[in-house]
């Protein structure tokens, strides 16, 4: 067995684990209330990209799904795009040739310009912007 395919059976049977284990200790981990403060924020007193992403995070873990998006609505790439790169790597090891996350630069570019004018509005429009820490 190449090195590179006991990297990706590594990765393969070890990233389910390492999941299940985050899920299991979510309250330890990521007690409510104690996050980390955003230096860019403190800095600048703008919402850096990454603003309530560990709240996001947070709220999916206890099954709020709705704050989750609230706190930050890129949450769905951060899940998805993995998602799909892991069922690729399944179908590699498999033997398999499986694309699901495109590589086209046209398909990227909008979505990156999409959330590049967001997180500028979110800094304008307060409602945009992720809730307060409760």
């Amino acid at each position: 067995m190449t090195l590179n395919k006991r990297l990706k059976l590594f990765i393969a049977l070890g990233a389910p684990l390492v999941l299940v284990t985050l899920f299991l200790l979510r309250d330890y981990i990521m007690p409510v209330g104690h996050y980390f403060p955003c230096i860019f924020n403190k800095l600048t007193g703008l919402l850096c990209p990454g603003c309530g992403n560990t709240r996001a995070v947070n709220h999916l873990l206890h099954g709020r799904i709705w704050s989750a998006l609230r706190c930050n609505p890129d949450l769905p790439f951060i899940i998805i795009v993995p998602i799909g790169f892991y069922i690729e790597l399944i179908a590699d090891l498999l033997g398999k040739k499986l694309r699901i996350v495109p590589r086209s630069m046209w398909f990227w570019m909008p979505i990156i310009i999409a959330y590049a004018l967001f997180f500028v509005l979110r800094n304008i429009i307060p409602e945009l912007a992720p809730p307060a820490i409760f």
